[in-house]
C-alpha cells in the first residue's frame, strides 16, 4: 500500500432529465436481477484495477452476497458484443437519493465514447428508479476524464475534501482478492447440494 493524498469530490446531478440511450448494434445494457457476487466483484476489481479502487478489496463472498441481496442495490452489465464491457451500480438510500454508487468501463473498451453514453443512461436509471437527487463521488486517483466527464453529464461538485489514503500499489497481493476466492470457495463447499 502507497500512502497518496486523494481529493475526493461530491457531485450532485443538476441537468436535465435525459432520454433513454439508443445503443448503437452490438451494444447492450442489462440490468443483472439474480445477485452474484462473483459478478460485481469481477467488474469491482476489473473497471477499478487500473484507478487502485481498494474499498471492496477485503470482502467475502459473504460480504457481497448480503449486500447484493438488499433491496436498495442494482447493477446493469454493458455489453459489447457479447462481451461485457462496463457497469453502473446505483445504491438508493433512506433520503430517496439515488447514488451512482460505481460506474466504469472495462480497460479495453476506454476512449470509444461508451463512457458519456453509459453516463447518461446511469442518470435515466436513476430517475427512473424515483431518485430525490442523483448524486456520486469521483477522487484525484480515479481515470483522469472520470470529474470532467461527470461534469460534462451535468453534475456538480458540491462538496470536496482531501486525505491521505493507503492506495494499493499495481503489484499489491491485495488485488488478487484471496480472500474473497477462499470464502467463495468455501460458500459454494458448504451450500453443494
Amino acid at each position: 500500500m502507497t500512502a497518496t493524498q486523494v481529493t475526493t469530490w461530491y457531485l450532485d446531478y443538476q441537468g436535465p432529465v435525459p432520454e433513454a440511450i439508443n445503443w448503437p448494434d452490438g451494444i447492450q445494457l442489462i440490468e443483472a436481477e439474480i445477485a452474484c457476487p462473483e459478478l460485481n466483484q469481477f467488474l469491482f476489481r476489473t473497471v477499478g484495477g487500473p484507478w487502485r479502487w481498494y474499498s471492496r478489496l477485503s470482502w467475502t463472498y459473504q460480504d457481497w452476497l448480503s449486500y447484493l441481496q438488499q433491496q436498495k442495490v442494482r447493477t446493469w452489465l454493458l455489453w459489447n458484443k457479447g462481451t461485457p464491457a462496463g457497469y453502473v451500480e446505483l445504491v438508493k438510500h433512506q433520503d430517496g437519493s439515488v447514488e451512482i454508487m460505481f460506474f466504469g468501463l472495462l480497460p479495453q473498451f476506454v476512449g470509444q465514447g461508451l463512457g458519456k453514453k453509459l453516463a447518461q443512461q446511469a442518470i435515466y436509471l436513476a430517475t427512473s428508479w424515483q431518485a430525490t437527487k442523483i448524486w456520486l463521488h469521483t477522487c484525484s486517483a480515479d481515470h483522469p476524464a472520470a470529474l470532467p466527464n461527470y461534469q460534462k453529464a451535468g453534475f456538480v461538485i458540491v462538496n470536496s475534501e482531501q486525505a491521505l489514503e493507503q492506495l494499493p500499489s499495481s503489484h499489491d497481493k491485495q488485488l488478487l482478492t484471496a480472500d474473497f476466492v477462499y470464502s467463495a470457495l468455501a460458500y459454494h463447499n458448504e451450500n453443494a447440494g
